[in-house]
């Protein structure tokens, strides 16, 4: 399914300014005020296979896209703490809104590195969402004055409601020897075509689907060298003053990366929390058990919150230059162990639900495929990530996908 027209989104449709959050109390509170309305909305959202009008509408004018965007471009900048906990707090409530916000939002850190021109461009237009692909097929090829490129682009969330998408993309150089240059592009929307692909068993709002390019220009002052903004010198460092903007991505761009899978986790242990509620009055052997495993899986999911936003409070707004190859493999590995000790927690509890918690009319089942689907990214696969991390912690060559 290709949209039909440009014009019928918030992003456009919206003449509301968004609202610029002074704290990190404020935006918790503006989360908060939206989940009834979220979860109202989760049956449509799953049957949408993306997000109504009305949860993007609600995201941009609330300003909790907002919390990495610079103020210069009209963001609260108030950083990934307040992103992640905004994003828990989503997520416990309708999953695919959490999954899309925290993608939405952290792409705004990485927007903020781009050359001013892009920024200036981007944010012409104050409702900007901007998807991305970082799983791509078909060689980019410099040409004068940027790159083409004819290719595809796998799970893009929140593609159908964003007037840009950004691209992490190889590009090889035939004059240079070693590996390719990996490059964010800024793409419009009008570039590309989406394909209606999304059918999936979790996370079904997220809309996460495939986009197809053919041969499209990329003019040089769209694209960003992920290196760049590795080291902590890429074009937007010179712009914004906040010290988010030279540190690393680990701690910024892909710090909330395991919180939808906490968030969906909380929403998970709320419904498993009224469940031993409804049983209470009387007592037995068995659900004394099971009160053992809630509290269990409550403390994990606690552990994994703390853990996360441990790395962010650290290393969110040190240099990029002062910290090193084995701290970035920790981040890495820690946001993995988050999203599995998330899906761990659920499903330790779901084993036990029995066969009221399969009818599709359950939170408990709806919940357990999100926080499976959740931790199911790539960028969240245990075993290869932590292999990642001990390799960098060793010194030993890794995969080079690992600290890009």
């Amino acid at each position: 399914m290709v949209l039909s027209t440009l014009d019928d989104r918030p992003v456009y449709e919206l003449k509301t300014t968004a609202a610029v959050l002074g704290s990190y109390d404020e935006a918790m509170e503006r989360a908060r005020a939206l989940k009834p309305k979220l979860r109202e909305r989760v049956a449509e959202t799953e049957q949408r296979r993306h997000l109504p009008p009305e949860n993007v509408a609600d995201i941009l004018e609330s300003g909790l896209y907002g919390l990495m965007t610079p103020k210069r471009f009209g963001g609260s900048q108030l950083g990934p703490e307040t992103m992640i906990d905004v994003t828990i707090e989503l997520a416990s409530a309708c999953p695919s809104t959490g999954w899309v916000h925290m993608l939405w939002t952290a792409h705004m850190w990485m927007l903020a590195q781009f050359p001013l021109s892009a920024q200036e461009e981007l944010w012409s237009n104050p409702n900007s969402l901007a998807s991305s692909v970082v799983n791509t097929v078909g060689d980019v090829v410099p040409v004068d004055g940027g790159y083409r490129w004819t290719g595809r682009g796998f799970f893009s969330s929140g593609v159908d409601h964003c007037n840009w998408l950004t691209a992490a993309v190889p590009i090889k150089r035939p004059e240079v020897d070693g590996p390719p240059e990996m490059r964010w592009l800024l793409i419009p929307r009008e570039d590309f075509v989406i394909v209606d692909d999304w059918f999936t068993v979790g996370l079904k709002g997220t809309g996460s689907k495939t986009i197809v390019l053919d041969d499209i220009f990329i003019p040089q002052s769209r694209t960003l060298v992920g290196k760049e903004v590795e080291e902590g010198i890429a074009p937007g460092h010179q712009v914004h003053s906040d010290p988010m903007y030279g540190a690393i991505s680990w701690a910024n761009f892909t710090a909330a990366m395991a919180a939808p899978a906490l968030g969906v986790a909380r929403g998970f242990l709320a419904a498993y929390e009224d469940r031993l509620r409804s049983k209470s009055s009387n007592i037995d052997d068995g659900l004394t058990v099971n009160m053992a495993r809630y509290a269990n899986a409550a403390a994990m999911v606690d552990a994994a919150h703390a853990l996360t936003l441990q790395n962010a409070e650290r290393y969110a707004r040190v240099p990029a230059r002062e910290v090193g190859r084995d701290i970035r493999g920790k981040c890495r590995r820690d946001q993995a162990f988050t999203a599995q000790s998330a899906r761990k927690a659920v499903n330790t509890l779901y084993e036990e639900c029995g066969g009221s918690g399969l009818y599709d009319g359950s939170d408990l089942q709806r919940l357990w495929r999100d926080t499976n689907a959740a931790a199911a990214h790539n960028g969240l696969t245990n075993d290869w990530i932590a292999v990642g991390s001990t390799k960098t912690l060793l010194g030993v060559p890794s995969d080079p996908r690992f600290l890009f």
